[in-house]
């Protein structure tokens, strides 16, 4: 498998390899990475899990906004479409990772992405829902994800990390 470095073996034996362009983030320690996946049960095509390593592990950048917060609107570096940001907070203390992988030949899997904290929801710019070339809704997008989709960024924004926005909308 060219291009993929293997990572760990799942609880059911299933070998999970990470790939040169995933989305593993800055903060997401290896090891507890690799403990994280060698527990999960994998069989569907896409598996999406959060785990809960029952001591913090780490930052979550992703964070519930209240009526006091200052929000913002960036594009992000590397990513094509608005980001809502908060200023003056913190990243929350976590217990849990989670994971993104996808079933490959052999009955494999790579790795998509990993990130300190719960589950979270493609922004809904992503290509899940619009096609990056044209902005138009993709035909095929599952509406109840989309929706969910903007919930969850209505109510949530990543910390504000300048070192990250290419372009300051807001």
């Amino acid at each position: 498998m060219n291009n993929l470095e293997f990572i760990t073996k799942s609880a059911n034996g299933k070998s999970i390899f990470n790939r040169f362009n995933s989305h593993i983030h800055k903060n997401v320690n290896f090891e507890t990475l690799v403990k994280a996946l060698s527990g999960l049960h994998l069989c569907n095509e896409f598996h999406k899990e959060v785990v809960d390593m029952k001591c913090v592990i780490g930052k979550c950048d992703c964070v519930p906004i209240t009526k006091n917060d200052e929000i913002i609107y960036v594009i992000r570096k590397g990513r094509k479409g608005p980001t809502p940001m908060v200023k003056k907070r913190l990243p929350m203390d976590s217990s849990c990772i989670t994971v993104v992988l996808k079933r490959i030949e052999d009955d494999n899997y790579i790795l998509l992405s990993s990130y300190i904290g719960s589950e979270s929801t493609p922004e809904p710019w992503d290509s899940n829902f619009y096609n990056q070339f044209t902005w138009k809704k993709n035909p095929n997008i599952d509406e109840l994800a989309y929706a969910k989709s903007i919930e969850f960024w209505n109510t949530h924004a990543l910390i504000y990390n300048k070192d990250e926005i290419s372009l300051l909308l807001s």
